[in-house]
């Protein structure tokens, strides 16, 4: 029929139904994002993107994987949960990797896949912590139990080790105060004491540090840090600084802790004998003092080190005992004895003191001087004359064999007394006799 109708009714119906079609393929949604439609762009998934995608990761010591791309949320499966244990669902775009303690190197494949169906494999390679369990604390005396007396030094100490247990010599370890009234000891004059100190280790594989807990402070709790430079991985040690100002607890020796010192004679206490008490511990520079000043002379009675020492000398004072109090910048205190006793010798019989010429007449003595030598008894000797009016010169005689001279003499009869030093004391007299 169709070939019967004109050819320009022709071309107006093929018009019409052409029209007609591309209505109704809009009609049945077969317009924009259709498959077949070529001029449309289908949606485009960003690839998945990990990193980093190699790591190496020490046990006990935590590492970040970043997701940068992909279609959240994102999941991770590990190959090794025993060794490194993975959360399946992961939270936003950073996976936290925390490996368990190993003895040698294990490879591990953490792999990363996002909600498209992408994947991607992280290669971890996990190796031993050169310090795990490997920090220990110790104080330098037992008095405050296993923790650090105020004023008092301990150590810590760390063991950095390899595959299989080998040591590892020249490990940068960096020590760091945490918490607490402590510093770390170093070398340095200008700076005794610091918070910050990195130690290499010995051939062994071991780092120490020297630490110190302030003087007097309050007790509390102090806490130390080790750090493994190359790792990061890192253990703290835990204490208590304790206050400690009790003589009994106190640190502080003092050697010799008693000195006993026995004259030759019952009748004296030694003179002149020095003993060297050496001071130790403690928060120096220490002070001293005694319970009886007046029988001991002190010297150095401020020690400045612990290792110094102060020094007494003996002056005769008989004391049983005689004690010293040392006390430290921290205001923890010890003592220590002096024992200074008579001997069982018994001392020799005095010998008889004697005045010559034990009298003299001079017939008329205007003028006239007389001479007395003095022997034995105890010298000094004392020189008196009675009655008033002669002269004793001198009035002192200070040693066994002296002479005196009697001058100024008035009529009648001059007595010349002498009496020495000794205990009991010896008097002797000679008399003048002038016409």
């Amino acid at each position: 029929m169709l070939d019967r109708l004109p050819t320009t009714r022709l071309r107006q119906l093929l018009a019409l139904l052409g029209f007609s079609g591309l209505l109704a393929l809009g009609a049945c949604g077969g317009g924009s994002g259709a498959p077949n439609n070529p001029y449309v762009t289908p949606p485009i998934t960003p690839p998945l993107s990990v990193l980093p995608s190699e790591l190496q990761a020490y046990s006990g010591v935590p590492v970040v994987v970043s997701i940068q791309s992909g279609v959240a949320p994102f999941f991770a499966f590990t190959s090794n949960a025993t060794v490194l244990p993975v959360g399946q669902n992961v939270a936003g775009d950073t996976i936290v990797l925390l490996p368990n303690k190993v003895t040698a190197e294990i490879d591990v494949g953490v792999t990363v896949q996002d909600s498209a169906g992408q994947a991607k494999l992280v290669r971890v390679f996990v190796l031993p912590a050169p310090i795990f369990n490997a920090l220990t604390f110790s104080p330098s005396g037992g008095d405050c139990g296993g923790n650090l007396c105020s004023g008092q030094n301990g150590t810590v100490t760390v063991v950095a080790t390899g595959p299989g247990g080998a040591p590892l010599a020249a490990r940068q370890i960096r020590f760091d105060v945490v918490v607490g009234p402590i510093g770390i000891a170093t070398t340095n004059p200008a700076s005794p004491l610091v918070q910050t100190l990195t130690v290499a280790t010995d051939s062994t594989g071991t780092a120490v540090a020297v630490i110190k807990a302030l003087a007097n402070s309050t007790t509390q709790p102090a806490q130390i840090r080790a750090t493994d430079v190359t790792s990061g991985q890192l253990q703290i040690a835990n204490f208590t600084v304790v206050n400690n100002t009790v003589g009994t607890q106190s640190p502080l020796t003092v050697i010799p802790a008693t000195a006993t010192i026995t004259s030759a004679l019952t009748t004296t206490c030694s003179t002149g004998f020095r003993i060297d008490y050496y001071v130790y511990g403690g928060n120096p520079p220490y002070t001293v003092s005694s319970t009886f000043p007046d029988k001991v002379s002190l010297v150095n009675t401020t020690v400045a080190a612990s290792g110094s020492f102060f020094e007494a000398i003996t002056n005769g004072g008989c004391v049983n005992p005689l004690q010293f109090t040392i006390v430290d910048s921290a205001g923890k205190q010890t003592t220590a004895s002096l024992i200074n006793i008579p001997g069982s010798g018994v001392p020799p019989p005095p010998v008889t003191l004697a005045i010559s010429p034990a009298s003299v007449a001079g017939g008329a003595c205007a003028g006239k001087t007389f001479n007395f030598v003095i022997t034995g008894g105890s010298p000094s000797y004392n020189v008196v004359t009675s009655p008033i009016g002669a002269t004793a010169t001198p009035q002192v005689v200070p040693a066994s064999g002296g002479t005196t001279a009697i001058s100024t003499l008035p009529s009648g009869s001059t007595t010349v007394t002498v009496v020495d030093t000794g205990s009991p004391q010896q008097v002797v007299t000679a008399t003048i006799t002038c016409t």
